[in-house]
């Protein structure tokens, strides 16, 4: 970089060079590119991304990511007009001493917002704007609230309103760029019928050719990254099914030569990373519910690959429990730590723990009725002490929370549960007593609570 480069912005930088800026960006990872995690030809220089989630990107889970190889993250995804008007939940989300105090341990980071007005949207962008590397538009929640709030995967389906927020944002901000994470539209959605497009009479699960029209207005608008999560706003839960990395090559192919884009989905393990990129082309890859449960999943020889003859060789549950514990301590979720304190520590409990917990009532309900730090550090050691009973070792240890809602049939190929076994069974089998059921909804918190937007 000369000297004339380093005085620029991030965004000016980016509308230099989009992909030399991306690069720039991943160079400055506290994950460096030449470290032992990220040397492998096919994801050298790639984007190794862990993805804005809801009460669980929190600031101690990335800098845990980070530490196992993860080069770029997100924060949670932040509610514009929350963020604006409850000075409470802004301070939880964005506290400049703890800002300050990690400093660049955990850069490069993208903040997320929500929201379906530009102007709110700007506002609240430029408040985060000196303190990451560029700002992001959730177009991808497929929740029935984003609905009613109008934003997320929904946003997508109102087209002009979302081009009007990438502008308004792209001409607003002054230091960084504007970035959208999208999912691929629904047959319903087509806008292609008068070229041709049969999407919605061929049994096509999305549109491609209205999502790839899409995508290129958003470009045209500002969009400096485009995060492709390759499902429509339909697969979810049970439906959620296999991730069509075809979709995102073919978004590569049209539109990967004017900005980077990174793949979102069918992410279980670093093999999958790598047959990704290979088929894909993307610039990056993002993991979201594999990564929950076991953050190395960006390490070579972490869980269940190839290489590790689909054996866990890095650190166990437990050990990883301990190491976010730490970091949670020192980085309190509730106090600008971007989550909602022990509710947000035990859900990431949960999944880290969740095969030992699902055959372990009694640990299960240590770890829902947790009230401090001690408490959760209790329910390791029983867990801890019925592995060394069961003589249970690390390398023994598989993927469970991950797959609740995948399995693969008799062609390998990963599919929804619902697709599988069909949904009556599905929901039959999924049912609930009363005492699980409200047990559960103790981990996560109370329904009522306002975080829960």
């Amino acid at each position: 970089m000369t000297i004339n480069q380093a005085q620029l912005s991030s965004k000016e930088l980016q509308q230099q060079d989009a992909h030399g800026w991306f690069q720039g960006l991943l160079g400055n990872s506290s994950c460096s590119l030449e470290s032992k995690h990220c040397d492998e030809d096919r994801t050298k220089r790639k984007a190794l991304v862990v993805a804005p989630m809801v009460e669980q990107s929190d600031l101690p889970f990335r800098l845990l990511c980070r530490k196992y190889g993860a080069n770029l993250c997100y924060t949670p995804m932040f509610h514009a007009r929350m963020f604006l008007t409850r000075p409470r939940y802004r301070a939880q989300f964005w506290n400049l001493d703890v800002i300050r105090k990690i400093n660049e341990q955990d850069r490069p980071l993208i903040v997320q917002f929500c929201g379906g007005d530009p102007e709110e949207m700007l506002e609240a962008a430029k408040v985060v704007e000196d303190h990451c590397d560029a700002v992001d538009v959730n177009c991808g929640c497929p929740q029935g609230i984003a609905r009613r709030g109008n934003y997320g995967a929904f946003l997508l389906e109102k087209e002009e309103l979302l081009l009007k927020i990438v502008r308004v944002l792209h001409e607003g901000l002054k230091k960084v760029p504007v970035t959208v994470k999208v999912r691929l539209l629904p047959p319903e959605c087509c806008t292609m019928q008068e070229n041709g497009c049969t999407c919605q009479s061929d049994g096509s699960v999305y549109c491609l050719e209205s999502s790839l029209s899409l995508y290129e207005r958003l470009i045209d608008a500002g969009a400096a990254i485009l995060t492709v999560h390759c499902r429509t706003r339909h697969q979810k839960g049970h439906n959620t099914g296999a991730a069509d990395w075809s979709a995102v090559r073919q978004v590569v192919e049209r539109l990967g030569h004017r900005i980077p884009i990174i793949a979102n989905g069918g992410i279980a393990n670093m093999d999958d990373v790598e047959e990704c990129l290979l088929e894909t082309k993307a610039d990056g890859v993002m993991s979201c519910e594999a990564v929950l449960e076991y953050p190395p999943i960006f390490e070579r020889n972490g869980s269940h690959t190839k290489f590790s003859n689909n054996k866990r060789t890095g650190p166990g549950r437990v050990a990883l429990c301990n190491e976010y514990l730490d970091i949670a301590e020192e980085y309190p979720p509730d106090v600008g730590g971007q989550g909602s304190g022990m509710k947000c520590v035990r859900t990431h409990i949960h999944h880290f723990l969740s095969a030992d917990l699902e055959s372990n009532p009694t640990v299960r309900d240590m770890t829902v009725s947790a009230k401090s730090y001690g408490d959760l550090r209790k329910a390791l050691q029983a867990i801890e002490l019925y592995h060394n009973q069961s003589n249970m070792e690390v390398e023994d240890e598989t993927q469970h929370w991950y797959f609740r809602h995948r399995c693969e049939n008799k062609e390998g190929k990963m599919v929804s549960k619902t697709e599988m076994f069909g949904k009556s069974q599905i929901l039959a089998g999924g049912e609930l007593n009363e005492e699980t059921a409200k047990g559960i909804a103790c981990l996560f918190g109370n329904c009522n609570d306002a975080s829960d937007y």
